[in-house]
């Protein structure tokens, strides 16, 4: 057809694929957002960014083959982060489920050092992510912006974890991330005992890193299960992410790692003319 409308050729080349992945689904909670990209070819940083940015997910993965590993890179719409948990699931169900990729164990280079990640039974899958240590802090920290909180903890160098009364206090948060932002932390869990057919319930704040509130949160099991152990003694922990798209997980804590399971979903895949 396009011979008779005088075109000289047509181009039929495409650029890196992508998927659309829904990470940390439930029966009813649809999960996190994440774009996977598979790059053919090294892009700048600033290309990165800006096709985060036109994506507008809170996470985009950019995953590229490396030797007989893989390069795994995550950008907000605003910045890089060192790590982040659903795109790492969301990544992984790509691998394992759109390319079929064999193998058992696979292995992400990353900011936060090599990660790992596996096919689970019943459909989950499981990510090692690198556990918190968590210290005591004084709830001023917070400014008063989750409300009255029963316990607040330094996570790691970059998450506070504040403790709520009950998961109805959760859910009826009302946060302003301006003043959030002041709290010197790039995420703040809010976190509480109990939930709907779950041990811990969350909601994750990050609006230092571009996001008023985190749909799902993959990388807070790696504060959250450090805490139930002190708590409760239990090394697994079952959470629910209390947002507006709902999500669970599952955290299973050893001595250096938190591992992560959950399940996933593709939405759509295409390719990205970049």
């Amino acid at each position: 057809m396009w011979q008779s409308l005088r075109v000289d050729s047509v181009n039929v080349s495409f650029g890196h694929r992508l998927w659309w992945v829904d990470a940390f689904i439930g029966d009813t909670e649809r999960g996190n957002p994440a774009v996977v990209v598979l790059l053919e070819r090294p892009l700048e940083d600033q290309a990165l960014q800006q096709i985060a940015f036109e994506l507008g997910v809170s996470e985009t993965a950019f995953l590229r083959r490396v030797g007989d590993g893989w390069s795994l890179r995550w950008f907000t719409p605003t910045v890089e982060v060192d790590l982040c948990g659903h795109a790492t699931l969301a990544t992984l169900h790509v691998l394992l489920t759109e390319l079929a990729v064999p193998g058992g164990e696979f292995y992400f280079q990353t900011r936060s050092g090599v990660l790992s990640g596996r096919r689970l039974k019943d459909g989950l899958l499981g990510l090692d992510l690198p556990r918190a240590y968590i210290e005591p802090l004084d709830d001023s920290v917070l400014n008063g912006t989750l409300g009255p909180v029963r316990e607040v903890f330094q996570a790691g160098p970059q998450s506070v974890l504040a403790i709520v009364e009950d998961y109805d206090t959760l859910c009826g948060l009302s946060v302003d991330p301006m003043s959030l932002f002041l709290v010197p932390s790039s995420i703040v869990i809010a976190a509480c005992h109990g939930g709907p057919d779950v041990d811990v319930s969350i909601r994750v704040f990050a609006p230092r890193l571009g996001l008023a509130e985190d749909p799902v949160t993959g990388s807070a099991m790696c504060a959250v299960a450090p805490w139930w152990v002190e708590k409760v003694g239990s090394p697994t922990v079952s959470v629910r992410q209390a947002s507006a798209r709902g999500g669970v997980m599952h955290a299973r804590l050893f001595e250096k790692n938190v591992e992560v399971a959950g399940a996933a979903r593709t939405f759509f895949e295409g390719y990205l003319r970049a």
